[in-house]
């Protein structure tokens, strides 16, 4: 007897749509964990620039405190009165720190230059931008090297050191001895979402 062609094994249709939900959930489930896990590991990459950043700007910061100079600079337009270190809270786009360092390192005076470059710290735009020039009595058509150091920055708070006396405003003469020259800067960066993030250095002045 021949067995009933119409009796083979085979899948409903309820069965089928069962398959396919399941399907479904575990494709739904899949999708998810790769979505969080693609989250966390952009989130994972934007947590270690932005350490690599603060890292960067922190090293650079100290590194020209504490080569700062009693060097004077000579301002480019010849009338203004000449000083080896400016600094306040910001203004505007006008630098909030700006100093002659040392250290700026010339083998065998390969370089038509001295060891001395002028700096100066900028924001602008919630950038920490930091500007150095060629040379540090620079004119309007000196080469600077400018670079942004720190992205959405609010403002900035900035303390001077000397003698156990602390203040928000430095500009010193450059005739005057070292002494005029803070011991200890600090830096205070607010950032936009309210993140502050401080930076304290000793400086040239402090012998």
């Amino acid at each position: 007897m021949r067995p009933n062609e119409n009796n083979q094994a085979g899948f409903t249709l309820v069965e089928t749509l069962v398959a396919l939900f399941i399907l479904a959930m575990v494709s739904s489930a899949g999708a998810a964990l790769l979505i969080g896990a693609t989250t966390a590991n952009q989130q994972i990459q934007q947590q270690e620039a932005a350490a690599r950043q603060l890292d960067i700007a922190q090293s650079l910061i100290r590194q020209d405190i504490a080569a700062m100079s009693r060097r004077g600079i000579r301002p480019a337009d010849g009338f203004s009165p000449s000083g080896n270190l400016f600094g306040e809270a910001p203004r505007g786009e006008e630098p909030f720190l700006r100093f002659v360092r040392n250290g700026w390192l010339n083998p065998g005076l390969i370089e038509p230059r001295s060891n001395f470059q002028s700096v100066q710290y900028v924001l602008r735009n919630g950038d920490v931008v930091r500007e150095a020039s060629l040379r540090p009595d620079a004119t309007n058509g000196t080469p600077v090297s400018s670079r942004i150091l720190l992205n959405n920055v609010e403002t900035i708070e900035i303390g001077f050191v000397r003698g156990g006396e602390r203040s928000t405003f430095w500009r010193s003469d450059s005739g005057a001895e070292l002494g005029t020259l803070p011991e200890f800067v600090e830096l205070t960066f607010v950032f936009e979402d309210t993140t502050r993030f401080t930076i304290e250095a000793l400086s040239g002045g402090r012998q």
